[in-house]
């Protein structure tokens, strides 16, 4: 039989970054982080990851992901997934703050924000990159806004 081990973890909802679920914490499965993104905000230039996929759902505001060639901006409930070896990426083109779930399957990529959050706290720990973050691939610029787009 196969022990399980419970992770349940509270954080403050106005943190910027939380690291919710660790793949070291079950079993490689699953990264989970959450994050603000400010109105305005570029977000990560377009990139793939040949490790894992990975899905965001919008909690607050409005947020664009180009998935492949495709581009999809959505509140609340909004639901979005970049299968394995799909070129992303995602925005904040609106006016108000926003905030997201992002999922990594497998885990792993959740380390990149870890490490972000252990270099903002200046406490001198270094977490080395993970597999999945060595492995990502930076393809183009960041999502252009709407009214840029194809000049």
């Amino acid at each position: 039989m196969t022990s399980l081990r419970v992770v349940a973890a509270g954080h403050v909802a106005s943190d910027p970054l939380t690291v919710l679920l660790r793949s070291l914490d079950c079993g490689g499965d699953l990264g989970v982080v959450e994050m603000a993104m400010d109105a305005g905000e570029a977000g990560p230039p377009l990139h793939v990851h040949p490790t894992h996929g990975e899905g965001f759902f919008v909690l607050a505001g409005e947020l664009s992901f180009q998935l492949g060639e495709e581009v999809v901006t959505g509140g609340p409930g909004t639901w979005a997934f970049a299968p394995r070896d799909t070129p992303h990426t995602l925005a904040n083109h609106g006016t108000e703050p926003g905030r997201l779930l992002c999922v990594f399957a497998p885990g792993g990529f959740e380390r990149r924000f870890e490490r972000m959050l252990t270099d903002a706290s200046g406490d001198g720990v270094d977490l080395p990159p993970s597999e999945a973050e060595l492995a990502t691939r930076l393809l183009g610029p960041p999502l252009t806004p709407p009214a840029t787009r194809g000049r």
